[in-house]
């Protein structure tokens, strides 16, 4: 007797990574590929680490290389000063301090006899592109006398060699002599 052996094929759906919480239809299980265009995480909101301050080299210079005059004869206590040796390193920056006079006690600082629209030196910066004039206001306090009016500076560099190249040069060449008729008393 043979017995007929019949093989059925059954088809049978494999469905892996699907899920049905009903009961009905799988919910495919999505992969991100590299051609995803995706937003990008954000950012970190911590603060960032502060870089440690660098400091470039500077110098003080108590008298810069000036030169200049009275700026005309309605302001003649007012002064032009410009830098004379007009070379300064790539990267030098010079900011100018107040108005000082070698000795003192002849003329002081009075920034009100100069014209309005004139800058004052004092906190103006000369860079190596830039070393226009500034102006500074004189009056004169005693009846005799000469002095040396002066315009310090402290310079930034990008290098101490830079700064070095600065020291030794010379220094005002702005000279005031007093009148006797020109002192607050004397007329």
């Amino acid at each position: 007797m043979r017995a007929l052996v019949a093989f059925v094929a059954v088809p049978v759906l494999l469905l892996t990574g699907c899920s049905s919480s009903d009961g009905g239809t799988p919910t495919p299980v999505v992969t991100a590929t590299a051609d995803d265009t995706t937003e990008p995480a954000p950012e970190p909101t911590d603060t960032e680490s502060t870089q440690p301050e660098q400091k470039q080299p500077s110098i003080s210079i108590a008298s810069l290389p000036v030169g200049g005059a009275s700026v005309d004869d309605l302001h003649p206590n007012c002064y032009s000063v410009s830098l004379t040796d007009t070379s300064l390193p790539a990267g030098v920056t010079i900011e100018l301090g107040s108005a000082t006079f070698n000795p003192e006690g002849i003329f002081g600082a009075d920034q009100q006899s100069c014209p309005d629209n004139l800058p004052a030196c004092a906190g103006f910066r000369w860079t190596t592109d830039q070393h226009d004039t500034c102006y500074v206001g004189v009056r004169q306090l005693v009846s005799s006398g000469s002095t040396t009016l002066q315009v310090p500076g402290e310079a930034t560099c990008e290098s101490q060699s830079d700064c070095d190249s600065l020291l030794g040069r010379s220094g005002s060449q702005i000279v005031l002599t007093a009148l006797p008729a020109e002192t607050p008393d004397g007329g």
